[in-house]
């Protein structure tokens, strides 16, 4: 298949007991309180919000690997270059050519449908930038699938983060959105100004 095939790269990880280590004395370090309520569903879509800073990311790695998630997330085949792919990759990364045709949604879902266990952690916001619109890709993935959104998240306020609880997609777009909107209410980023409404543009 194309370059744009994701199937290689979805499958399960977990961090090694080193970086599980590394990720608890981090985020410990830095004064952070992980909080992970998550069932042991083989298959889930976990997205991260708000996400208003480059920061984030050095706070949601440690995070993951501390409560043993090491989950693919995608990112634009562009930063796949040299040496970079490599440890991109084994961060979990799945390369995505945004400039291609083919269906995106279709092909992470044929990937995980012949996988066994998969944790996909997506940003909807798509930017860290103030955006009117969410990326609805998470949603569809996972509605099609029927397998669990979960709710991963970060508020500075209180220094608190990580994963909760979230809904298996029942379709109804908008009585779905209004969950996460209630989950995410007081959740605040590093740049709170960059924080758009949740809606999608294709609801």
């Amino acid at each position: 298949m194309k370059e744009l095939t994701v199937k290689p790269a979805i499958e399960f990880r977990s961090p090694s007991p080193f970086l599980h280590w590394v990720g608890r004395s981090i985020s410990k370090l830095k004064g952070w309180t992980i909080e992970y309520t998550v069932p042991d569903d083989p298959k889930m879509v976990i997205i991260f919000y708000p996400h208003t800073s480059n920061i984030d990311v050095l706070h949601a790695i440690p995070a993951a690997f501390a409560i043993g998630l090491k989950p693919n997330w995608l990112a634009k085949k562009e930063l796949f270059w040299g040496p970079l792919r490599g440890f991109f990759l084994k961060l979990g990364a799945v390369p995505i050519d945004r400039h291609h045709k083919e269906n995106k949604v279709d092909l992470i879902v044929d990937a995980i449908q012949q996988a066994d266990r998969v944790v996909l952690a997506l940003s909807p916001e798509g930017t860290r930038s103030r955006t009117e619109f969410w990326r609805s890709g998470f949603y569809h993935i996972a509605n099609k699938l029927q397998i669990p959104i979960h709710f991963g998240f970060i508020d500075y306020p209180s220094k608190r983060i990580g994963v909760h609880p979230g809904f298996v997609p029942t379709g109804d777009i908008e009585a779905d959105l209004e969950k996460i909107r209630a989950f995410y209410k007081d959740k605040r980023g590093k740049h709170p100004e960059n924080v758009g409404p949740i809606k999608f543009r294709d609801k």
